[in-house]
């Protein structure tokens, strides 16, 4: 048997900013943990994280604990710096690396953001997990609330010595650990109880660029809450991981945690995690009325369409109708852009293959012109997942998402590709660099033109895909919740149209929308399939789009009923734009979408334990 040492320094950088207030909150340092005293009162001891190895040479299930011994410490006012080794000499590994973690106590609130950052000198190739300790003392836990994968809130009473846990699902393995619900969106409520001070609620969020669970419970007066993740390094070697958590005590709830008003900060809480990411801008909440034209009539339905909507709907309602110039392009993993140069294309032709529908930049910019000229909230199909067209010259065989045999995957097969469409990995880096080049090439073309982008078919990537397309397997799923991310930074961050929305579209598969400005995703406006897609969505816009607007009219009638917007087609399905569906249809749409605008509509946020959707206002930001 060979012994190697295991040497793991983490350098712990805890950094507070003094909370205003009437009374501060402060972190002090005591031993080896630090301590958060709450401007309400509260104290939390954090202790140093655990760290434990999947141990493959004791045998597959067993699992390793390293020591962690104080190193040395520095204080400051406004910050402490705890350096921490990691130790275990009678191990077979010999693993070298550092675990930053921040903790900012943010200002005029009872939260604290803790930031993380594990880097390791070589790969890792075992599983580690990594367990966030927060302990906060006199205060025992009375209720859990979790935002469920399915749309709906649920409540769970734990008796002492108990504990419950929500998951969040992304990267293979991440959140394994406790048997508990899935979770919609990385935040559970917690209701607290202390002979003292009475009841308080508190927030427990992890950032959404990787799975794990989030777990509480209570024993001798006091709670403790534990963040685990854990990063399959046997097969995804681990070089370095980042992870942000928010605490957030709620002061003075009334009424049940799980009341729409107890709930709503909570659920709010999480944002904390990505500050990078804005709110979707205002105009979203306002939109009825959703039509997505698959370049219909060979081109000539959008203006056709458009012009009979303009005299069905009142000018001063138009802002309230948002389209989606579907088709325009070449092919997937073109779209009428020049990687090389830098810009789009002066010439091309719109499906290729079959409608063959001449095409430029100065068409579409007319085209967006007639729409915004009318009045009309005007998008553009940004792409169909990460397919890219097999039958198109450029197709780039490096850039496919492959299994661990090699094998592709299908992606969706329209008029609009001439060959077999096939799933692109987002992993790969030089694809993020092409759609990053993509999106900024359509921003400098069209961006002052429109009102944002439609990225269809999100879901294509699904939740745990572990991709093998590069000498190092990679999370797939979670690369595409970060391409997701830094796409819509880059539409948020462009100054001369600052209302710009990225959209995607998970089918309640995913949960990419937690970084983007929205939801318009392809469901065919199923009454069963909005629930799925409720948390993700929760601060932002959900919408669906309808090709059945005249065979499946029924589902236009419950979306409005619910509070959701209503959806027009043409170019796809029953292919009958606004001038061409049965009229009494039409009017029916009309009707209720006017009745829906003047009434100030709520879309629901989510369900509570009843199916009945709950509701807040519009923008309640």
């Amino acid at each position: 048997m060979v012994r190697r040492n295991l040497v793991l320094l983490l350098s712990m950088l805890f950094m507070a900013f003094l909370v205003q207030g009437a009374e501060k909150g402060k972190l002090d340092f005591e031993k080896d943990k630090a301590v958060w005293k709450t401007a309400g009162g509260k104290e939390v001891i954090i202790p140093a994280p655990e760290l434990i190895i999947k141990d493959w040479v004791q045998g597959k299930n067993s699992k390793m604990h390293l020591a962690v011994n104080l190193e040395g410490k520095q204080v400051k006012r406004d910050f402490v710096v705890l350096k921490y080794s990691v130790d275990s000499a009678d191990s077979y590994y010999d693993i070298i690396g550092e675990y930053h973690l921040k903790l900012k106590p943010a200002e005029d609130t009872n939260l604290i953001l803790c930031k993380s950052k594990l880097e390791f000198d070589s790969p890792v190739r075992t599983d580690v997990t990594v367990k966030n300790i927060f302990q906060i003392q006199g205060n025992t836990v009375k209720t859990m609330a979790l935002p469920e994968r399915d749309g709906i809130l649920r409540s769970y009473n734990l008796r002492s010595g108990k504990a419950g846990a929500g998951r969040y699902e992304l990267g293979a393995k991440a959140a394994q650990g406790v048997n508990c619900s899935e979770i919609g969106i990385p935040v559970v409520g917690v209701e607290l109880n202390s002979v003292d001070s009475g009841r308080t609620d508190l927030a427990v969020s992890i950032d959404p660029y990787c799975g794990g669970y989030i777990k509480a419970g209570s024993d001798n007066g006091s709670t403790e809450v534990t963040v685990s993740t854990t990063y399959n390094g046997t097969v995804v070697p681990m070089n370095s991981e980042s992870r942000t958590i928010a605490i957030e005590f709620m002061e003075d709830p009334e009424g049940k945690l799980s009341a729409p008003e107890n709930m709503h900060p909570i659920l709010m809480s999480f944002y904390n995690t990505i500050p990078e990411i804005e709110p979707g801008p205002d105009w979203l909440h306002e939109v009825e009325l959703v039509y997505y034209d698959y370049l219909s009539d060979g081109g000539e339905g959008w203006y056709e369409g458009l012009k009979h909507l303009a005299e069905k709907i009142p000018e001063e309602y138009r802002d309230c109708v948002a389209l989606c110039q579907h088709g325009w392009y070449d092919h997937f993993q073109s779209y009428a852009y020049d990687h090389a140069k830098g810009e789009m294309k002066e010439h091309w032709t719109a499906f290729p293959g079959t409608r063959k529908i001449p095409m430029s930049p100065d068409k579409m910019h007319k085209r967006f012109k007639f729409a915004k000229d009318l009045g009309f909230k005007t998008l553009i199909y940004f792409a169909d997942g990460t397919n890219s067209d097999s039958g198109f010259k450029k197709f780039n065989p490096d850039f496919v998402l492959r299994d661990k045999n090699g094998n592709s995957r299908r992606g969706w097969k329209g008029p609009d590709s001439i060959g077999r469409p096939v799933r692109m990995d987002p992993a790969v880096d030089d694809l993020r660099e092409w759609f990053k080049g993509y999106t900024k090439t359509l921003l400098d073309e069209f961006g002052k033109d429109l009102d944002g982008f439609v990225w269809d078919e999100t879901f294509y990537i699904p939740v745990h895909t572990i991709s093998y397309s590069q000498k190092t397997p990679a999370y797939s799923d979670r690369a595409m919740l970060s391409l997701v991310s830094e796409l819509t930074q880059i539409v948020q961050s462009y100054k001369p149209n600052p209302d710009l929305a990225f959209l995607v579209s998970d089918w309640g598969n995913n949960t990419n929308a937690l970084v983007s400005s929205g939801t318009w995703e392809d469901t065919v406006m199923h009454p069963d399939r909005w629930y799925n897609s409720m948390f993700s969505n929760y601060r932002n816009t959900l919408w669906s789009n309808l090709w059945h607007p005249v065979s499946k009219a029924v589902h236009n009638k419950y979306a409005a009923q619910l509070g959701f917007p209503q959806g027009l087609s043409n170019g796809w399905r029953d292919d009958e734009g606004p001038h061409e569906m049965p009229q009494d249809i039409l009017n029916n749409v009309i009707e209720r979408f006017i009745h829906n605008v003047e009434n100030d509509n709520k879309r629901p946020r989510y369900f509570n334990e009843n199916r009945d959707p709950v509701r807040y206002f519009k923008c309640d930001k």
